[in-house]
């Protein structure tokens, strides 16, 4: 019979996974869940601190089925501002391994692949920040072919592989390709002066929200999208194309992103789409990617009636 010490307990389990060794510095200050976005904009019942409490009470089932367990993105905005300096995302990892291997799966909606479009490339398993896609081998009319697959339990949902994907054969509803573009037709109205493509994390209060949509329709068209990686420079292009006069694209600030590099993919999308236009002699000003930080309440006004400024000299220079 083991003696009692010799026990494993949940918490101890945790602890043996690497990143899961900090779960005991925690004293529940809270910090983290002030910091975290997700309880605000998703699920008022994500939080942190109650999931390590979770862990530490040996309330395994509870743990795995707590949203907190699948909707952390890794950003690690608590990590700079836990005074016991803590990944919290790394203990959060630790506990969702422990799910997983216990046959919890993920409640949030991963990409799917399109087998009849995927040539094997690995573009989306280099640029996936979590490493949800992997390719696999299997055997089609007698040859051995490459596809890729998806890890549900790893994927957040962000949509970069979406965008970074030539041959369009990712998808996830309400960030498809064809979701946007059709946000980009305007058959039977005039093209507004403006479309902006804002990361669905970079606006951090309800007012800068509130702002952003006070825009006439026919002035300012929004259009969100997860995260600015999920940017594709096609359709920045096919709105001007519609005869919009600029395009704003809003993100995170770097160090900030909700999906860990989103903005610098975005960024490395839209220094293309500048290089593009200077070799085509087309106003490098007709479009900009701005990055807001957690402190820069109410920029989204000033941000988009500059713009809005910019285009109308761009007009005027033109005609």
């Amino acid at each position: 019979m083991s003696h009692p010490s010799m026990i494993k307990t949940f918490a101890d389990e945790v602890k043996t996974i690497p990143g899961g060794e900090h779960l005991e510095k925690c004293y529940a200050c809270g910090t983290c869940v002030s910091k975290c976005m997700i309880q605000q904009k998703v699920d008022p019942d994500y939080n942190p601190r109650r999931l390590l409490r979770l862990v530490m009470e040996g309330m395994n089932e509870e743990a795995f089925s707590s949203p907190t367990t699948w909707m952390c993105s890794e950003c690690d905005l608590c990590y700079e501002a836990c005074p016991q300096e803590i990944h919290i995302s790394q203990v959060i990892a630790a506990v969702k391994q422990l799910a997983v291997d216990a046959g919890y799966t993920s409640p949030l909606t991963p990409v799917s692949v399109d087998e009849d479009l995927c040539s094997g490339c690995g573009i989306c398993a280099m640029v996936c920040p979590y490493e949800a896609p992997s390719l696999y081998e299997k055997e089609v009319d007698g040859k051995l072919d490459r596809f890729s697959t998806v890890d549900a339990n790893r994927c957040m949902g962000c949509g970069t592989c979406v965008a970074a994907c030539p041959l369009g054969a990712i998808g996830r509803e309400g960030v498809s390709n064809a979701e946007i573009t059709v946000q980009l037709q305007y058959p039977k109205t005039e093209p507004p002066d403006l479309v902006t493509f804002i990361c669905d994390w970079s606006l951090r209060v309800d007012e800068d929200l509130d702002i952003l949509e006070s825009y006439p329709d026919d002035q300012v068209k929004v259009v969100h999208i997860p995260c600015t990686g999920r940017i594709d420079p096609q359709h920045a292009l096919m709105a001007l194309k519609s005869g919009v006069k600029g395009v704003l694209v809003c993100g995170c600030k770097p160090g900030e992103c909700h999906f860990k590099r989103g903005t610098y993919v975005a960024n490395c999308k839209m220094s293309l789409l500048g290089t593009m236009f200077g070799q085509v002699d087309l106003p490098q000003k007709q479009i900009r990617f701005i990055q807001i930080g957690t402190q820069d309440r109410g920029r989204i006004r000033n941000e988009i009636d500059a713009m809005l400024d910019t285009i109308s000299v761009v007009e005027e220079a033109i005609s």
